[in-house]
């Protein structure tokens, strides 16, 4: 387990250090139009990984216009931050799609009730949360948006590095067996207690260099670490759900990651809480 655990950590550092460097140049905006590419990509592949979880038990959605339009989805949120005029993309896009969806069964009506409600949720599970981290890149304005992405990706990866490698020394008791059979709870208070290890750090880094023009009251820090330390775990656990109905061991075979839905999965739980605590706290504009 602990060989895994290094092929693991091995694999997701080197993700998130070549993540870190595009978000350091991400003010430029050549950059910050490669990072929508990539993070509209990623929303593409983790949707097909979703169509095959639905395929194992029988559903037919339509894969390659789930695909495309899941990359359109997460894009639209980048489109919509360039120009205060194309607010209004996200909401008609995720319209749009529904539309075209619904127009692809007009000839094949059997199984539409399923195919839909399937791919339905994989735009709202997948697209949606992932186009939120571009706008919390771009959006934010009281705040750098990098510094609100690198603080996202930070505490929920480290999350989810801290109760893997908690639950592989110390876990005794297993936290919901019949979905993960690995995950203990000792593993998910070490998780919970590396994310606000993390959000703290974060909160110093903030305070310690006030040209980063990122902010963390100590309220803050506390409570998005915990929330945030929670949330993420629950949506690790429910990607597990839906792996384990579909009888898939990994999303897909991605040396040291399993599959791009693995990677996120945490990530498409968390990115709405920063995004939406933004807007609240003023930061963000839709």
């Amino acid at each position: 387990m602990l060989k895994d655990l290094g092929r693991r950590t091995v694999a997701s550092s080197i993700a998130i250090g070549g993540v870190f460097v595009l978000l350091y140049f991400a003010n430029v905006s050549w950059v910050q139009f490669f990072l929508a590419v990539i993070v509209a990509a990623l929303s593409a592949v983790a949707a097909w990984e979703y169509a095959q979880f639905a395929k194992a038990k029988g559903g037919k959605p339509k894969s390659p216009a789930l695909i495309a339009l899941s990359f359109l989805v997460t894009f639209s949120f980048f489109i919509s931050a360039r120009d205060v005029h194309l607010q209004w993309a996200p909401p008609t896009m995720f319209l749009l799609a529904i539309l075209i969806l619904f127009a692809l069964h007009f000839r094949e009506q059997a199984g539409a009730v399923i195919d839909l409600a399937v791919s339905t949720f994989g735009l709202l599970y997948i697209a949606l949360p992932m186009g939120m981290i571009l706008g919390i890149l771009v959006f934010s304005m009281a705040d750098d948006g990098r510094m609100w992405v690198a603080y996202l990706l930070a505490v929920t990866k480290m999350t989810d590095m801290g109760a893997y490698f908690g639950g592989s020394l110390w876990g005794r008791r297993k936290l919901a067996p019949h979905i993960s059979p690995t995950k203990t709870i000792e593993g998910a208070g070490f998780g919970l207690f590396s994310a606000l290890m993390v959000s703290f750090f974060f909160h110093i880094l903030g305070e310690s260099i006030p040209s980063l023009n990122f902010h963390l009251a100590t309220v803050e820090w506390v409570s998005l670490g915990i929330v945030l330390g929670c949330v993420g775990q629950f949506g690790d656990l429910s990607e597990s759900l839906l792996k384990r109905d579909a009888n898939k061991k990994d999303s897909n075979i991605l040396p040291g990651l399993g599959g791009i839905l693995d990677a996120v999965d945490s990530l498409l739980f968390n990115a709405p809480i920063i995004y939406f605590y933004l807007i609240a706290a003023g930061s963000t504009t839709v």
